[in-house]
């Protein structure tokens, strides 16, 4: 639920006007929603300078061996505070474990060692080069939330350097209330924060799936990231407010402006306990019209907090997330089993849908060796990656585990990155031979288990009339569909500009979907961040979408607006849509919209 730090809000909150107060204000982006105001608590993570110098040829092993030293040294202080947080939380943090694996992982190790003994350098300079060499590795990740674990080496590489020098990390022991600011924060800091009942977090680095992200959004806890400078600016003791919704901060803010976001904290704790209330109440239109709203999830144990926020099942599992908990092998077949399972038992009869995983070459170099391409979202990844003769075996017995599952609860399997019927039937063909394997070895599971698609390319948008004949449901995945239909890279600052979910081309192939879902007579949802969006649940909502599926702290925001709207204006306003020549009319449009609907005495 949400705490009296931070509430969801029936809208964003508006920004005020700070010129004519002098206040330095500062943007970044918004990680967790909400409001705090507070006395900020600089934590100093200076960079260390890295020395460098040259060895002789009799120095090369004693150096090898302080390293060594350092790596180890390392480890057992990330043992201690894992060891610290499941005792005092009663609960583990995989995070701190997987710092450890990439602490002895063979690229971070074998690289240092072969940059002191070939090139003939010292420890620190050695670390920092392969630091620095795989960071670049993971710039190159279109995903963004692979993309900022490249923060995950930095922290790693970090803590080996101080012991290198001999140089402690000092633990961050914020006063209550306080106002972190910190360059960035690294798990091991974080973990604790929620507990110390800190009021917000600031940082110059993240992004919107970096770990002060993850942290602050899991305890409700506003936060602002991406900041850049947010440290140069800000001393320990500066007044601040955190505007986590509008990624805003304004430093030493005067008495007017604090007043002033006291009261909008006040009115988004009001709202935000208003919304929660009806979690149990169906997402229905004024004139009846009934519309599924599901979430997204990374693991089993996002569960609960999902139904706690009104799911009414999970749309999208993420079960590439495996990959990450143990970085020593592999998810098994049991492994797949034991997830799904979880999950299913915590949602009785609710449906839950599990995307096989959704993997680039590029995060799979442990299996398939390096890999490298130039550009990873047009090669070998996804379904393309799970059909090839080195990662199928992986891909059938993931999808054993999710067919064994079966027979525990409401489960669906999907397939992501589909381009046409031939990549579906050569898909359909691996889990045809799961199923024969299972039939022989006498294992029990659903033979009727629902299979469906995910529509993320254009090619499957044109073709969905064809495709809707060989699977039992469709889901899009808008966030890729944008990137592939209007070439534009989400993640490159320089034309995200142009990522336009409401751009008419995308309605039109939305629209073209759902009809041909609906021709077909199998169910279609939307799994994108469209979904989440209220600026953008009544178009969808007017093209036919009746499932919904988004991360679970929106639910209550969207369920507001479908229960506010009346399916004939949304279905005259998808209409005109789709007929509109720029995705700025169309937002012009659905703004006069909302503006209406919140001026209509309910």
């Amino acid at each position: 639920m949400a705490s009296t730090r931070d509430s969801e809000s029936t809208g964003p909150v508006p920004l005020l006007d700070m010129g004519e107060r002098g206040e330095l204000t500062k943007n970044g982006l918004g990680a967790a929603p909400g409001i705090a105001i507070g006395r900020a608590y600089l934590v100093d993570r200076r960079r260390l300078k890295t020395p460098k110098r040259r060895l002789q040829a009799d120095e090369v092993d004693d150096e090898i061996a302080r390293f060594h030293r350092a790596v180890d040294a390392s480890d057992r202080q990330l043992e201690r505070v894992k060891a610290k947080i499941e005792r005092e939380e009663g609960e583990s943090y995989n995070i701190i474990a997987a710092h450890q694996l990439i602490l002895r992982d063979e690229h971070v190790v074998d690289e240092s060692i072969r940059y002191i003994r070939d090139d003939a350098i010292n420890a620190e300079w050695a670390l920092m080069r392969t630091v620095e060499h795989i960071k670049e590795v993971f710039d190159a990740i279109e995903d963004d939330y692979f993309r900022e674990r490249r923060s995950d080496v930095d922290f790693v590489g970090e803590r080996v350097l101080r012991n290198l020098l001999g140089r402690e990390i000092a633990p961050v022991k914020p006063p209550p209330d306080a106002i972190v600011v910190a360059h960035d924060l690294s798990p091991a800091d974080t973990s604790g924060l929620y507990r110390a009942a800190v009021a917000g977090l600031v940082t110059d680095a993240g992004g919107k799936t970096s770990h002060t992200a993850i942290v602050a959004r899991a305890h409700e806890i506003p936060a602002v990231v991406g900041l850049e400078d947010a440290t140069q600016d800000i001393g320990t003791g500066d007044l601040l407010v955190v505007d986590g919704t509008n990624g805003l901060v304004i430093i030493n803010p005067s008495a007017q402006t604090v007043t002033e976001y006291r009261d909008l904290r006040r009115k988004e704790a009001a709202a935000g306990a208003a919304l929660l209330s009806n979690k149990s109440l169906p997402a229905t239109t004024t004139d009846g019209v009934r519309v599924g709203l599901v979430a997204n999830l990374d693991s089993a144990d996002e569960v609960e907090y999902a139904l706690e926020h009104g799911a009414e099942g999970i749309g999208l599992f993420r079960t590439e997330y495996l990959f990450l908990t143990d970085g020593t092998r592999l998810p098994t077949e049991a492994d797949h089993y034991d997830s799904a399972v979880s999950a299913l038992t915590s949602l009785g009869e609710r449906v839950a849908t599990f995307r096989t995983f959704d993997l680039g070459a590029d995060k799979m170099t442990t299996l398939i060796g390096d890999h490298h391409e130039a550009n990873p979202a047009l090669g070998l990844r996804s379904m393309r990656l799970c059909l090839s003769d080195e990662v199928k075996p992986l891909f059938k017995a993931q999808l054993r585990g999710l067919l064994r599952a079966s027979c525990h609860g409401n489960l669906r399997i999907m397939f992501p990155m589909i381009s046409g019927l031939h990549e579906l039937r050569l898909a359909r063909a691996v889990l045809d031979e799961a199923k024969a394997e299972l039939v022989a070895e006498n294992i029990e599971f659903d033979a009727e288990v629902p299979v469906g698609i995910m529509i993320e390319m254009p090619s499957a948008a044109v073709l969905a009339d064809l495709l809707a004949r060989e699977v039992d449901f469709f889901s899009i995945g808008t966030n890729d569909l944008i990137q592939y239909t209007l070439a534009v890279d989400r993640v490159n600052e320089h034309v995200t500009y142009l990522y336009e979910p409401l751009h008419p081309a995308m309605l039109r192939l939305i629209q073209q979907v759902v009809a041909a879902a609906n021709a077909a007579d199998i169910p279609v949802a939307v799994c994108g961040e469209m979904a989440g969006d209220p600026r953008v649940v009544p178009v969808l909502l007017g093209l036919g979408l009746r499932e919904l599926s988004m991360n679970a702290v929106a639910i209550p925001e969207v369920k507001s607006v479908v229960r506010g709207a009346k399916q004939s204006e949304l279905n005259d306003l998808a209409e005109a849509s789709i007929n509109m020549p720029t995705a700025g009319q169309v937002t012009e449009a659905v703004d006069t919209y909302l503006a209406q609907r919140l001026e209509t005495p309910k």
